[in-house]
C-alpha cells in the first residue's frame, strides 16, 4: 500500500482484532486515535464490540459527561436495530466529539434497554431479509469520505460481529496478539479465514492487509523467553508482513519495532499514556503506541513512518551484584550481637533485586519495610516497632538498620537506598536448651522470608517482572539433630544428629511476581541443603506443599 498522507482523497479502515481478550487492543486503538487527532487528522473511532462496549472511557478524561453523553446518544446497536425496523437514523446523530478532536460512535445507547436489544440481534435474518450487508458497505463508504482514518474496535473470538469488522469494513487488519500459542494461531486463522470471505463479497476489496503487533511484551524482564517468541511470531507471520515491509526490512525488525511492551503502572483504568507521559522515551508505553500509530498514518509506508526514529534500546542483561563491603560489614555487627545474645545458631537471609535500580531516601525506606513484614507469630522478618524508640530501626548514610535484641530474642537487619536487604535471626530453638533443628520452622521461616522480600519490593515500586536474587545462611549447627516444633508429629526426631558442618547456605532467584506453587518449590531448594547435613534426611513435595500452604493461608486469615 502506498501513502500519500493527509492528501488522500478517501480515508482508510482500521480494524483492531485480537483472537483473544487481554492484549490491549482497545487501549492501544485508543491512543493511536489520539495521537492521529492531536497530529491533525480526522479520526472516527467506532465501537463494534458490543458485548463489551466501552472504548469511549478513553476519552472521557477531559470530558466527565462521557458516560451520561453515551446513556442519551444512539451507537451501533442502536443503527443495526433502525435498520431492522425499517427506520431513518443517520450514523451522524450518533457522533460524540471528544478531545483532542475525536470523533466517536459508541457500541450503543447505554440504557436498560441495551442487554436486550443486543440478544435480540440475528445477524443471519439481518443480512438475509434487511440486507444488512448493504447497509454496513454504505455506512462504510460514507465514513471513509468524512474522515481519514476510521479505527475499528472488534469484538475477540470467532462471532458474526467479529466478522463484520474483519471482513466486511476493513482496507486492513490490526492484528494485536501476546505469547501464547491460542493467541496467535487463533490470529492467524482469522486472517486467513477474513481474506477467503472477502474474497466472496461482491466487491473488488484487493488483498486483505494485515499488520501482526506482538503485545503485553516482556523481553524487558524475559529476555531469552520473549526472544524464542519473536522468533515463532517471525515463522508464523511472516507472510503477513511481507504483504507490505518494504524488501530492505526484515521481518525479526519489524516484530522488535512494533511490539508494545507490558507496563503495569498503565494497567489500571482507562488511560491514554501518549497524551499523558508523552511518546520520547523509547521505553515508555507512548513510544510504542507512537510507533504504531506513524505506520497506520503513513499507509504502511515503513520509511516515511521510521524516518529519523531509532529502535528502542534492547532490553538489559545486565545483572546487579550485592555490594560484598556492605554486606560482609552488616554480618560482622550482626554476629557480634549474636554472641552477646549467647545464642546457639541463626538463620541469615539477604537478596536484592538484579534487573531493577530502586533509589529511595531512608522515610521511604522505614514506609516500605513497614508494609513488607510478615505478620504470623513472634517477631516477623524487618519488624519495625514504632513503639519501641530504642529497638526503632535508625538512618544509615546508605540506607537504614535496626538491631532487636530481648531477653528471648535477636534480630538484626539493614535495608539500602538501592533495596538491598540483609537480616540474621536467633530462632525460638535457639534459645530452647534442647540442641534440635525444627524441620517445619525452618520452612516456614524461609516462606516468610520470600513473602517478605516480595512484600518489600512492591512497596519500593519494583514491577512484578523484576527478579530477585535471595540467599539464605543457616549457622551454629554442629551437635545439633533435626526435629519438629510439634510434639505429636510421628517424625519428631530424626537421629543421628550432625556432627560436621556448622554452616549451610543456598541462593535463588525468582521474581516479585511468584505463585504460590513456584514458592513450594522455592522453599524446598533453599531447605534441602540444609537438612540433607542430617544424616541426609531429605522430605517429599507433599510436606513443602502442606506446610507452606498453612503458612500462606494463615498470613490471610
Amino acid at each position: 500500500m502506498n501513502s500519500s498522507g493527509k492528501e488522500t482523497k478517501s480515508g482508510i479502515i482500521y480494524t483492531f482484532y485480537s483472537f483473544k481478550g487481554g492484549s490491549g487492543r482497545t487501549m492501544a486503538l485508543a491512543n493511536v486515535a489520539a495521537l492521529m487527532a492531536k497530529w491533525g487528522y480526522k479520526v472516527l473511532v467506532v465501537d463494534w464490540d458490543l458485548e463489551a462496549p466501552g472504548v469511549e472511557r478513553f476519552f472521557a478524561q477531559n470530558n466527565p459527561k462521557a458516560g451520561s453523553l453515551r446513556a442519551s446518544s444512539p451507537g451501533i446497536a442502536d443503527l443495526i436495530q433502525a435498520r431492522a425496523n425499517q427506520k431513518e437514523l443517520d450514523w451522524r446523530q450518533c457522533v460524540l466529539e471528544f478531545e483532542p478532536g475525536i470523533s466517536v460512535i459508541t457500541a450503543g445507547r447505554d440504557d436498560d434497554e441495551y442487554v436486550g436489544k443486543i440478544q435480540r440481534l440475528n445477524f443471519d435474518v439481518l443480512f438475509e431479509k434487511y440486507d444488512l450487508g448493504s447497509y454496513i458497505e454504505q455506512l462504510r463508504k460514507e465514513w471513509i469520505s468524512a474522515f481519514d482514518f476510521v479505527l475499528i474496535d472488534s469484538r475477540t473470538g470467532v462471532t458474526d460481529i467479529g466478522g463484520i469488522c474483519t471482513v466486511h469494513l476493513p482496507d486492513v487488519l490490526v492484528v494485536l496478539f501476546t505469547a501464547t500459542h491460542a493467541s496467535t494461531e487463533g490470529a492467524l486463522q482469522i486472517v486467513e479465514r477474513a481474506r477467503k470471505a472477502q474474497g466472496r463479497l461482491p466487491l473488488d476489496r484487493g488483498h486483505l492487509i494485515a499488520v501482526p503487533v506482538p503485545a503485553r511484551d516482556e523481553s524487558r524482564t524475559e529476555y531469552e523467553r520473549a526472544t524464542r517468541w519473536a522468533a515463532i511470531f517471525a515463522n508464523l507471520f511472516h507472510d503477513f508482513y511481507g504483504d507490505w515491509l518494504p524488501s530492505g526490512i526484515k521481518v525479526p525488525e519489524a516484530i522488535e519495532l512494533l511490539r508494545i511492551p507490558y507496563v503495569p503502572y498503565w494497567s489500571f483504568g482507562e488511560e491514554l499514556p501518549v497524551l499523558a507521559e508523552g511518546t520520547s522515551d523509547p521505553r515508555s508505553l507512548g513510544y510504542a503506541y507512537e510507533i504504531l500509530a506513524r505506520l497506520l498514518t503513513t499507509r504502511l509506508s515503513w520509511y516515511e513512518a521510521f524516518e529519523g526514529r531509532k529502535l528502542a534500546p534492547p532490553p538489559t542483561t545486565k545483572t546487579r551484584e550485592l555490594d560484598k563491603d556492605w554486606l560482609n560489614s552488616h554480618r560482622a555487627a550482626a554476629m557480634e550481637g549474636l554472641e552477646r545474645s549467647k545464642r546457639k545458631g541463626f538463620m541469615e537471609a539477604y537478596h536484592f533485586c538484579l534487573d531493577a535500580f530502586i533509589d529511595k531516601q531512608q522515610p521511604e525506606l522505614l514506609s516500605a519495610a513497614g508494609q513488607a513484614a510478615v505478620h504470623t507469630f513472634g517477631w516477623p522478618i524487618g519488624v519495625v516497632l514504632h513503639n519501641r524508640p530504642e529497638l526503632r530501626p535508625q538512618p544509615t548514610n546508605d540506607g537504614i538498620v535496626a538491631e532487636l535484641s530481648t531477653e528471648h530474642d535477636y534480630d538484626y537487619w539493614a535495608l539500602t537506598k538501592g533495596g538491598d536487604f540483609y537480616t540474621l535471626t536467633s530462632l525460638l530453638e535457639d534459645y530452647i536448651a534442647e540442641a534440635a533443628i525444627h524441620f517445619n520452622t525452618r520452612i516456614m521461616r524461609i516462606t516468610e522470608v520470600i513473602l517478605h522480600s516480595v512484600n518489600l519490593y512492591k512497596a519500593l515500586g519494583a514491577e512484578p517482572g523484576t527478579s530477585v536474587a535471595l540467599t539464605i545462611r543457616h549457622g551454629g549447627l554442629r551437635g545439633r539433630s533435626l526435629s519438629s516444633s510439634t510434639r505429636n508429629s510421628l517424625l519428631s526426631v530424626f537421629p543421628p544428629g550432625n556432627v560436621r558442618e556448622d554452616e549451610v547456605a543456598a541462593t535463588v532467584s525468582f521474581h516479585i511476581g511468584v505463585s504460590e506453587p513456584e514458592i513450594v518449590k522455592l522453599v524446598k531448594s533453599l531447605c534441602e541443603p540444609l537438612f540433607i547435613i542430617f544424616n541426609f534426611k531429605k522430605f517429599d513435595d507433599s510436606t513443602y506443599e502442606q506446610i507452606v500452604t498453612r503458612f500462606i493461608q494463615g498470613i490471610a486469615t
